[in-house]
């Protein structure tokens, strides 16, 4: 068996061996909910903590955050009680224009 020297790269598989092994303990899950157009600022959307089974202490230890697919957070998420709020008012034509359904 040939031994490898340390300053050759490991071999891709071998990288994501190691990512997987590292990684293996933390869960990545992805909610949606729906949102009307109207919602004011403040208004309740949905409870995430209660929604994946986790407890507020556990999302803040996790760093759960919202990640934006634009450049506007049109929500905002309470890490310590899982409670998901509407930040800023979302306009649909802003958002998507004339396509349908606006997702």
């Amino acid at each position: 068996m040939k031994m490898r020297k340390s300053q050759e790269p490991l071999p891709g598989g071998a990288v994501a061996l190691i990512l997987v092994l590292c990684v293996s303990g933390v869960r990545a899950e992805t909610a949606r909910y729906s949102v009307p157009e109207e919602a004011e600022r403040g208004a309740f959307v949905a409870n995430i903590a209660k929604d994946l089974g986790l407890t507020g202490e556990e999302l803040l230890a996790r760093h759960a955050r919202l990640v934006p697919e634009g450049e506007k957070q049109y929500l905002q998420l309470n890490q310590r009680t899982g409670d998901l709020v509407v930040r800023e008012q979302m306009d649909r034509e802003e958002l998507c224009g004339q396509s349908e359904p606006c997702l």
